[in-house]
């Protein structure tokens, strides 16, 4: 397990920070949208108690247009600009939207609309992302060395890699698993089993084949395809990872989690955006109040206008 390690200097000011109630504003200029020049405000910038670095970032219509349309999304008819506040979770790459306040002319509030109450993910390429890079604690330059030349001496061997990541307890459970898969007594749970263990310990290539030997004898398990599907990513074979995917989904129209696993593929391995418009909205039909569906709707928000 890698040991990370936050800059002293960068933590102690964080943690001072938090004995102001009032500060200067300093925005800093973001690389904004379409539609928005963004900045963040550097001087907002706190650890909360539960390890979030609190942030707001300031949005101005890039144009007319791109106000009347802010103006009409906000309801609010004299809208200028408004702030959006967040906590972020550098470790888990997430963020909470807490709260949001819309200005008027002379930077007067015109109202604040309550956030969300569960962490997003961070998209990559966001601008919630961009801002992460900017205020997120780096590693430690020193220790990160160190830890990439014991990772460089353990991986000449990636058999013995792979043996010192394991416990004997995993190890004794794929022993009894290929001993089972080899015998006459094998039957597609069995290679379900081994695959999944293989799936756990990091061993894609493994999860593959036992998931392929699975299928052989259970063609139609969509459990089965999504597993491998997702294995056959985690290997970048996206190609591979889509076909399991969608025949999941062929076989079983109610099938979520082969829907999501294809349109998170789409838009975040292969960029096709539109592609991944359909498929989050199909699944919203399926499902509208999960969790998962929250965060594909937050994908449709971001990606969709």
């Amino acid at each position: 397990m890698q040991r990370y390690f936050f800059h002293f200097c960068v933590l102690i000011a964080l943690l001072c920070s938090q004995q102001h109630n009032a500060y200067a504003v300093q925005w800093q200029s973001l690389d904004g949208t379409s539609k928005y020049k963004v900045a963040y405000d550097e001087q907002s910038i706190r650890l909360t108690p539960l390890g979030r670095l609190e942030l707001w970032l300031r949005f101005i219509p890039r144009g007319e247009r791109e106000r009347k349309f802010a103006a009409t999304q906000y309801r609010e008819k004299q809208y200028r600009s408004h702030l959006e506040y967040y906590e972020i979770d550098c470790s888990e790459q997430t963020a909470l939207l807490g709260l949001i306040d819309i200005s008027g002319t002379s930077r007067a509030r015109l109202k604040r609309l309550q956030g969300g109450t569960q962490p997003e993910p961070i998209l990559p390429g966001s601008i919630l992302d961009k801002a992460a890079q900017r205020i997120c604690p780096v590693l430690d330059e020193e220790s990160e060395e160190e830890n990439e030349t014991e990772d460089t001496v353990r991986s000449q061997d990636p058999a013995t890699n792979v043996e010192s990541a394991l416990d004997s307890d995993k190890r004794q459970q794929i022993e009894n698993l290929q001993k089972k898969a080899a015998s006459t007594e094998a039957t597609a749970e069995t290679w379900r089993e081994l695959g999944n263990i293989y799936f756990d310990t990091d061993q894609p290539e493994q999860a593959i084949k036992a998931y392929g030997e699975a299928l052989v004898l259970r063609p139609d398990d969509t459990d089965i395809l999504n597993d491998q599907g997702a294995m056959y990513r985690q290997t970048g074979d996206f190609k591979r990872a889509l076909a399991n995917f969608e025949k999941a989904f062929t076989i079983d129209p109610n099938n979520l989690e082969s829907l999501y696993n294809s349109s998170y593929v789409y838009a975040f391995d292969l960029n096709n955006i539109p592609k991944a418009l359909i498929l989050w909205l199909q699944y919203l039909k399926l499902d509208s109040k999960s969790e998962v569906a929250r965060q594909v709707q937050s994908f449709l928000d971001q990606y969709g206008k």
